[in-house]
């Protein structure tokens, strides 16, 4: 095209080109002056937005934080006061024994660890106790209801077991954790733990078995609340329970410049005496622990903790009575006449013959007492426990005295208060409301299915307990002559 102008022509292309660039140019300097004067603007309102938003993010986040904890704190709560309870799925006509309960899901290997020699000896020699005991029945007794894992399973329930257990120190007299302990994270068989515990609160519930405790644990080193780790044959973590509990105690003595003083160790579990596992292993593990267990009638019994889940577990609706004269179904939470067979639990610690028909006839569910020795028994009825004017302050009195004596303490057990029954929700009128609404007076009409079957298992345990229990010498009882007048009045 160049070629194709002249002279003239070519500059004044060149020229209108040129003032065309140059007016483009001047056009963009007012279009960015316009567009940084608008980001400017823009910024100054994202700016505003921006601490507007935080704001609003601070106050969710706020309110967010208020109801996380709101929900931890009542699942926390729930997951407190909901007691274990024997939950089964038995029919009506089948023996709850044979049909297993919430306790008994877990699996539990029979393979036991060899890491110490057999010769180890006594382990704990500050105290007179047994020497190492290995029984074969026992042993047969609990791997029948064990359930086989693999080897690689088995392991890893030791280390389990022992993470996080460096912290505890050695201990005068208490030899390492570790080599107490089998691959399957229980108890190994070749060793003798017995020394460690001394006695065991082991039932029944709603029988003052927490008023014992507090009181013993006062002038005793007691396991604080309840563990029920026999129950589910996990005898590895109360071992671990009573180390941890020890190094703690030891640790506290050393910081105040203290000698930690020797006292006895005890732990409380209502739920031991009625468990399928857990006398057969106080047998195996602790045949010298002293057993304490309190008993009430079946009906007071029956109707104390059927209140006690209405109080407490508010938001679960109780099965009417009527549905709970055998075993603990689905939704008793663990409420049922099977449990009101005091005597035939009783039965299974070994301390009767078994041998005549007069005697097992009076026991309903057929169960297998151990076969090897337990501890000695001290049986108390929950009244003995509040007795108070007249004789009954002095039969209270010597109550305590015989409870001391038997355990071979060295201070005297304080009277035991009255125990405080309102519920953890009584602060909230709408469900003190509903609670009182559910609660039941088992001497009502309406009760009476449930009342005559718990007025049979009283007759039958008040008798059993007065003609068989109560003759063994190692079965233990303060005001024996009261004590049985009591039962009478079953």
């Amino acid at each position: 095209r160049r070629s194709q102008l002249t002279v003239s022509q070519y500059f004044e292309a060149v020229e209108l080109s040129r003032s065309h660039r140059q007016s483009s140019k001047n056009n963009d300097r007012t279009k960015s002056s316009h567009h940084h004067t608008k980001s400017r603007q823009d910024g100054a309102s994202s700016e505003r937005d921006a601490k507007a938003s935080i704001r609003i993010t601070d106050e969710c986040f706020r309110r967010c934080a208020i109801i996380m904890m709101i929900l931890f704190i009542a699942i926390a709560s729930m997951n407190f006061i909901m007691l274990p309870s024997y939950m089964t799925t038995n029919s009506p006509g089948e023996n709850p024994q044979n049909a297993k309960s919430r306790w008994t899901q877990r699996k539990i290997s029979s393979v036991k660890a060899n890491v110490l020699p057999v010769d180890t000896g006594k382990l704990f020699g500050t105290k007179n106790y047994n020497t190492m005991r290995s029984s074969t029945n026992v042993r047969n007794e609990l791997n029948e209801q064990m359930i086989q894992q693999s080897p690689r399973a088995i392991n890893l329930k030791r280390k389990k077991l022992l993470y996080g257990t460096k912290h505890v120190p050695e201990m005068a007299n208490w030899p390492p954790l570790s080599a107490l302990i089998g691959n399957d994270g229980n108890i190994r068989d070749d060793v003798d733990v017995s020394g460690l515990l001394d006695f065991a609160v082991i039932g029944f519930g709603k029988t003052g078995t927490t008023s014992i405790l507090r009181h013993l644990s006062e002038m005793t080193d007691s396991l604080s609340k309840e563990h029920c780790d026999l129950v589910v044959n996990n005898s590895g973590q109360l071992l671990k329970d009573l180390y941890e509990d020890h190094a703690r105690r030891v640790k506290q003595a050393t910081r105040n410049g203290e000698e930690l003083e020797d006292r006895l160790r005890g732990l409380k579990c209502p739920q031991d005496i009625s468990s399928d596992k857990s006398i057969f292993n106080y047998a195996k593990y602790f045949p010298s622990t002293k057993l304490i267990i309190g008993i009430r009638h079946p009906v007071l019994w029956f109707e104390s903790l059927y209140n006690f889940r209405v109080t407490n577990v508010p938001w679960k609706e109780m099965l009417p009575t009527s549905e709970l004269t055998r075993g603990c179904i689905s939704g008793s939470q663990g409420v049922c006449a099977w449990r009101a067979n005091f005597h035939d639990f009783l039965s299974r610690l070994g301390k009767t013959p078994m041998s005549s028909t007069s005697e097992t006839q009076l026991l309903q569910l057929g169960l297998q007492p151990v076969k090897s020795r337990v501890g000695p028994v001290f049986l108390y009825e929950v009244s003995q426990l509040s007795e108070s004017g007249g004789d009954g302050g002095v039969r209270s009195a010597q109550f305590r005295t015989d409870l001391k004596q038997f355990l071979g303490l060295r201070k005297e057990i304080p009277p035991f208060p009255i125990v405080d029954t309102s519920g953890r929700f009584d602060f909230l009128p709408v469900v003190k409301h509903q609670v009182d609404r559910n609660k039941i007076d088992i001497c009502q009409p309406k009760h009476d299915i449930i009342r005559k079957v718990l007025m049979e298992k009283a007759k039958l345990a008040s008798t059993w307990i007065r003609m068989y229990f109560l003759q063994s010498d190692e079965v233990f009882v303060s005001s024996r002559e009261h004590f049985a007048l009591i039962l009478e009045s079953w």
